[in-house]
This record gives C-alpha cells, sequence and structure tokens, in this order.
C-alpha cells in the first residue's frame, strides 16, 4: 500500500467524506483548501451573506456564495492548531524512543566499563556484583555518596577503599537507571501503537468543522465505511467476510481523549490489527520533526538548561535531579530536540571498551586537595631597587618632600 493509493481512494470520495478521512488522519494528511472551503460553507451562523459587506472568498460553480474571510481563516487557523498538536505528540514520542534506545545502549558500556573496574581493581568476583545488583533497589545512593564525599573532604580513607565504595554506589546506580529507562521506553512504545491508530473525538472534529456534535458520528460512520470499499477498489483487493465490520470499528474505536473512548493510555499491550484501516494509518509516514528547537524558560533556560541535559544526557545527572528533569523534558519538544542532538554530539559509535574504562575511573577517583603554596620569597635587594623606582616615579606628584627610604615616621 502507497500513500499515492490512498490519496487515490479519497479522491473518489464525495466532499463530505473527503473532509472527514483527513480530518480522521489528521497526523499523516493536511486537508485541502477545497476542504477547508467546504467546512467553511457549512457553519451554521445565520448572517451567511455578510462576506458581501466585509469582504470574502466567491466559491462554488457559479461564484455566487460569498464567504466571509474570517471563516476561511477560522477553520484554517483550527486545522493548523490540531494538526500541530498531534504531530507534535507524535513526534515527542519518536524523538524519546530514539532517545532512550540509544541512552540504553552507552549505558550498558557504562555498566559493564564500571563491572571491570570493580573486578580488576577492587577484587569483586560475580557473587559480590549480584549482591551489589540485588542491594540496588533500596539501596540509599545519594545519602551514601553525599557521606562518601565528606569523609573524602576530611581526608578520612584511603584511595583504595574510596575507589571501592564510589564503584559500588555507580554500579548500583547505574542498573537502578537502567531499570527507569527501559521501563519509560516500554510506556513510550505502548503510547505511540495507540496514538498511531487513533483519531480525533467527535467533540474535537466538530470544533475543527464549526458544526454542532450530533452529525459527526454519523458522516465518521459513513466516511469510513466509503474510504475502505474504494481502498479495497483501488487496491484490487475485495475484502472477505468479516474485514469491512473489522476495518470500520478500527477507524471507530480508537479516539484521542475529549469526553470519548481512549482518555488515557491502558497497561495492557495493544495489538497492532491487520485490518485496512489499521494497515492504512501504519503505511503513512509520520509528518515530519522541525529540524531546530526553540529556546526553552524552565528549569533556568539558555545555558543552566542546557547543561542540565548535557549531564543526563552522559550519565551524570543525580537520580533525584533526574526524575524532576525528564518529567518536563518528555512533555517538551524543543527540550527533547535539544536532548537528543546533545546525545547525538556526545554519542561514539566505535567507542573502544578501554576508552570507556578510562573515562569511568577519571570519574570515579578520590578528589584530592592541593596543598597551599608557600609565597615566593623575594631578594632584598630586588625588593629595595622596586622601591626606589616607584618613588621616583611618584616624585612629580608627590614633591620632594619624600621620606628616604626606612626613615621611620613620628
Amino acid at each position: 500500500m502507497t500513500r499515492e493509493q490512498i490519496e487515490a481512494a479519497i479522491a473518489s470520495l464525495q466532499p463530505f467524506e473527503r473532509v472527514m478521512i483527513r480530518l480522521l488522519m489528521l497526523q499523516y494528511l493536511d486537508p485541502t483548501p477545497d476542504d477547508v472551503t467546504f467546512m467553511a460553507r457549512e457553519r451554521s451562523e445565520p448572517n451567511m451573506k455578510a462576506g458581501h459587506k466585509f469582504g470574502g472568498f466567491a466559491v462554488g460553480t457559479d461564484r455566487k456564495i460569498i464567504l466571509p474571510r474570517e471563516w476561511i481563516t477560522a477553520i484554517e487557523h483550527k486545522v493548523q492548531q490540531y494538526a500541530s498538536q498531534v504531530r507534535d505528540h507524535r513526534n515527542r514520542l519518536d524523538l524519546q524512543i530514539s532517545f532512550i534506545t540509544d541512552y540504553l545502549q552507552g549505558l550498558e558500556r557504562e555498566t559493564l566499563a564500571i563491572e571491570t573496574l570493580l573486578i580488576t581493581a577492587c577484587g569483586f568476583d560475580g557473587a559480590s556484583l549480584e549482591e551489589l545488583r540485588l542491594q540496588a533497589r533500596q539501596a540509599l545512593i545519594t545519602y551514601a555518596l553525599r557521606k562518601l564525599a565528606a569523609r573524602a573532604e576530611k581526608q578520612e580513607l584511603e584511595e583504595d577503599s574510596y575507589l571501592k565504595e564510589r564503584l559500588s554506589l555507580e554500579y548500583q546506580a547505574q542498573h537502578r537507571r537502567r531499570t527507569r529507562f527501559k521501563k519509560r521506553l516500554e510506556q513510550t512504545l505502548q503510547e505511540r501503537r495507540v496514538v498511531m491508530l487513533s483519531s480525533l473525538s467527535d467533540e474535537h472534529l466538530a470544533t475543527i468543522w464549526g458544526i454542532a456534535q450530533g452529525p459527526i458520528l454519523n458522516r465518521r460512520v459513513k466516511a469510513i465505511q466509503r474510504f475502505v470499499n474504494a481502498l479495497a477498489l483501488t487496491l484490487n483487493a475485495p475484502l472477505q467476510e468479516g474485514q469491512f465490520a473489522a476495518a470500520v470499528n478500527a477507524g471507530l474505536g480508537s479516539r484521542m481523549a475529549g469526553g470519548n473512548k481512549n482518555e488515557g493510555v491502558g497497561t495492557k499491550a495493544l495489538e497492532i490489527k491487520e485490518d485496512l484501516w489499521s494497515k492504512t494509518l501504519q503505511a503513512l509516514p509520520p509528518a515530519p520533526a522541525p529540524s531546530e528547537s526553540k529556546p526553552c524558560e524552565h528549569d533556568g533556560g539558555g545555558k543552566v538548561l542546557a547543561g542540565l541535559l548535557r549531564s543526563l544526557a552522559t550519565y551524570l545527572m543525580s537520580e533525584e535531579d533526574e526524575s524532576k528533569l525528564w518529567t518536563r523534558t518528555n512533555q517538551c519538544l524543543p527540550c527533547l530536540l535539544r536532548l537528543r542532538n546533545i546525545q547525538e554530539e556526545a554519542y561514539v559509535v566505535d567507542e573502544t571498551a578501554e576508552s570507556v574504562i578510562e573515562r569511568v575511573r577519571a570519574r570515579t577517583m578520590m578528589p584530592r586537595k592541593d596543598e597551599p603554596q608557600a609565597p615566593p620569597v623575594e631578594d632584598p635587594a630586588d625588593a629595595a631597587a622596586k622601591l626606589a623606582d616607584l618613588e621616583e616615579r611618584l616624585r612629580p606628584f608627590i614633591g620632594t618632600n619624600v621620606l628616604p627610604v626606612g626613615a621611620k615616621t613620628w
């Protein structure tokens, strides 16, 4: 099935059916100018001829019907508004999936590097690593890291002990981070399946169309039935028994939140059906995501937000801060675009295990206090020469009544 075949099936429908199908597939298709004009003509306001006074568009074969310019603009604005909402939602989910997939791959390399250091530098074995994984869920990692940093500040432990404790805490933190992001990936994949097969509710369709909600359901049913038959005819694949009803039910069943079905995303995995309507939605490519991200102001915005996103992408953020930032970031398309760009810049596909181990080792080394340096001892002869030179330079401003070097004042 191709996009051209789907467009050909839509073109063979009646005007209201074409409008309905394109609105139901608003994630993938844009209503044409003729569709916008048709929706504007069906508005039920009594001042249908207001365009004669205020200027408007002449439509119809005889060009005698004048539509107010504001009606056309209002419909276009609503179409653009809802199209932006549903497409941004899909783009957010796609960016989350791409980010988390690469994030888990990089996290796996980080965890293997920590395991290698625990075994080679700290003397751990398989049983000790398994015990750390079992204790990771209940471990107070943030508190333990702060306590370890305070002990290191006071130089209360040796470097080997610090490295052992720090790597153990890092290992548990990465294990918990992997569990969290795997769960987030499963939830995001489930939500994307729901969004892919969903359409706008009757309330939203009525808002876009500018008519009452009553006729919407009847038009939806008729449009889906006619479209399924037209598409089967275009594909030269007659529908077998039960296939027509399955396709129509699929078109009517999943609707986006707005007072109808599918108020939220369930925990049960959604099965991708093989009916003609579902295949149509899967065959259409999603709308392209914007290439440039708009600036965001939450979490400080600017360089502060960029630093936080970089810490998140490079596994340096604490668990508490990561949870807070992710809650806001995964709902913001500009932030997800920025986060994905940072990840792609920092992500090295062919990075060797040795380089990852060196990076982890440098990150977990015990911080050392720099010993205070003694002030430099200046030669007395040089000091006297500098003072004499200074007096000579200041003589034009302070006169000749200058005490000689070393003289006492009363």
